[in-house]
């Protein structure tokens, strides 16, 4: 007669646990990355919208006050505040762009120069 070959219960059982633990850190790995991706994605669409909405305000006269409003589900309110300067010379403003999504929101700043003969 000749030896049986082939794996043990034990050997099998223990190589399905090896390879569930293997299993577990990789979707474990594979949830953070889709997380980190959301997240990613949320922050892009925040700065796009930021972007637009900064674009929309410097086409027109900038005047000091609050202005808000709604970009495609973003709401937002935008600050604005004449920086004190030398009479005679350009305007400068002071933009405290606040965006709200859901639970994220983000707080930005910039200045913007308008000239002295023109309209602020």
């Amino acid at each position: 007669m000749s030896p049986q070959r082939g794996f043990t219960l034990l050997e099998m059982l223990a190589a399905l646990a090896v390879l569930a633990l293997c299993a577990t850190v990789l979707l474990g790995a594979f949830g953070q990355s889709a997380r980190a991706l959301q997240q990613s994605a949320g922050a892009d669409r925040l700065s796009l919208a930021a972007a637009s909405v900064i674009d929309s305000l410097d086409d027109g006269p900038l005047q000091a006050g609050r202005q808000q409003g709604q970009w495609d589900g973003v709401k937002w309110v935008c600050d604005i505040a004449v920086v004190p300067s030398v009479p005679g010379s350009a305007r400068l403003f002071r933009l405290d762009l606040t965006l709200r999504q859901g639970t994220r929101h983000v707080h930005l700043s910039t200045l913007r120069v308008r000239g002295a003969g023109a309209a602020s």
